[in-house]
């Protein structure tokens, strides 16, 4: 069973994630990284974020044996450098197949165009801190090779169901991850005696 689609298959996970995918750019743990009041502290914080994420993916990858010319190797050691080499014990991102396992690498790589939105802010307000993570630039040559297979992939409507689903899924991922994470800077946070 062959999708028609009159767009890409990248056009069409962002307009099905878009919802989620603008609610992480207002999220406050998230958020702080492009706002004035970015302290080391919530730099941190959304640092552990991210890489709560990109180990669960890289995981989940390495497990599926999936795509390993979109391996997340690069992004997890950035991410071990700014946080000083702490791993996070996470729960691994639900994914049962490769082309699920495509969905969420979608959302990874994809993320490299995020990154570049926060980085001057980053390295202007956090001059002494390390900037691995978002000193990575996007891979263009890896990120064109990613979407022709996301486009070969997802001409079967089953593998789209699937590759949507793992996209989704991602995302849903870094929210719950976000919610989660608390940021030691706000009033509402302080620990009062």
């Amino acid at each position: 069973m062959t999708a028609q689609h009159p767009v890409g298959v990248r056009q069409h996970l962002a307009r099905v994630t878009r919802d989620i995918h603008e609610a992480l750019h207002n999220d406050p743990v998230l958020s702080v990284l492009s706002a004035p009041t970015l302290t080391p502290a919530t730099y941190r914080a959304a640092l552990q974020v991210f890489s709560v994420f990109y180990q669960s993916v890289e995981r989940k990858r390495v497990a599926l044996a999936s795509y390993d010319d979109f391996a997340l190797q690069n992004e997890c050691s950035a991410l071990s450098r700014d946080l000083g080499g702490c791993a996070s014990d996470a729960p691994d991102l639900s994914l049962s197949n490769s082309m699920q396992m495509l969905g969420a690498l979608y959302v990874a790589h994809g993320a490299s165009f995020g990154r570049g939105t926060f980085r001057t802010n980053v390295t202007r307000r956090l001059p002494d801190h390390s900037h691995a993570f978002v000193g990575l630039r996007t891979d263009a040559p890896r990120w064109k090779t990613l979407v022709a297979t996301l486009d070969d992939a997802g001409q079967d409507a089953v593998n789209l169901r699937h590759i949507q689903t793992g996209a989704t899924r991602a995302f849903a991922y870094v929210d719950r991850a976000a919610r989660a994470m608390t940021l030691p800077d706000r009033p509402e946070n302080a620990v009062v005696a």
